[in-house]
């Protein structure tokens, strides 16, 4: 539960606690700002080939777990993600080619997702543009 530290420091907050109006600016402002950011990284990916960024983010949340087999329902609480959601996107990236599927020995109804080696290239790729782009975005074209 390597994700659960920040979300614990936040509910052990013991500051005064903004006022409904302030929270809602708050919430606002990040969402604003999320979509501010994620429309120009997804605008690249796609003009270079790669999966959308949410599809990204699930090949590298696999590749991240090393050699240890990943459950889609791992995958859904590491990157906050509905069912509904991972599953479309599981299903949409083994369509393609990215990953495969392997019934689990121990439980019938589960099954572990895997990168395959096109997978492990476009998240390669995916990586190298949305550095570039992030690069552009913030930093004015400086490398770091």
């Amino acid at each position: 539960m390597r994700n659960a530290a920040p979300i614990g420091g936040i509910r052990n907050w013991t500051g005064a606690v903004p006022t409904e109006k302030k929270l809602f600016g708050i919430v606002s402002e990040l969402r604003r700002l999320n979509r501010a950011i994620a429309a120009p990284l997804e605008r690249d990916l796609k003009r270079a080939g790669c999966p959308s960024l949410e599809a990204y983010e699930v090949l590298r949340a696999i590749e991240d777990s090393g050699e240890m087999p990943v459950r889609p329902v791992e995958l859904q609480t590491r990157l906050a993600l509905p069912q509904h959601k991972m599953s479309r996107l599981i299903d949409h990236l083994a369509k393609v080619g990215y990953v495969e599927r392997e019934k689990s020995s121990s439980d019938a109804r589960g099954h572990f997702v895997f990168l395959t080696e096109s997978g492990r290239r476009i998240s390669k790729d995916a990586s190298s543009v949305l550095r570039a782009s992030l690069c552009r975005y913030f930093y004015g074209n400086r490398r770091s």
